[in-house]
């Protein structure tokens, strides 16, 4: 079966509806709908349409593979922050603490760590914590 250009309109349109925002996803549902729609031994058009949703799930399950697409594609990203700043963290603690040991035991170099470690920390890992956290009481606010 072969799709016109206002059937692909109407896929397109009740995409849309069904709750898929993102146009990415949107645009690849909807060449594997008509995909499905086109390979399939269909006559009319509704038909093909209807068994094309149920294969996705039914158009209830839109919704939720806009929300599992944006779950795995911001994991990578989300491991990524988190390790910075474990990292970032991790160094920080210990050019502090060493900081301190030299301080404390008058050898040279110890304000030299300290301001380094404190430089670090007040640039880099706290606003990389803050934002995160910031995006995070975000995204619950929309779910």
């Amino acid at each position: 079966m072969k799709l016109t250009d206002e059937q692909i309109e109407y896929i397109a349109t009740n995409l849309k509806f069904y709750g898929v925002k993102s146009e990415e996803l949107k645009e690849d549902l909807l060449d594997h709908i008509c995909t499905y729609i086109e390979t399939g031994n269909f006559t009319d058009f509704d038909t093909a349409y209807k068994a094309a949703l149920k294969e996705f799930g039914g158009h209830h399950a839109m919704g939720s593979i806009q929300r599992e697409t944006y779950i795995m594609t911001t994991f990578k990203k989300n491991i990524r922050i988190q390790r910075l700043i474990y990292i970032t963290g991790y160094i920080v603690a210990t050019l502090i603490s060493t900081g301190f040991i030299f301080k404390m035991m008058h050898w040279p170099g110890a304000s030299i760590l300290l301001t380094i470690g404190f430089a670090i920390l007040i640039v880099m890992l706290l606003p990389v914590f803050f934002y995160r956290k910031y995006k995070s009481s975000e995204r619950k606010l929309y779910e």
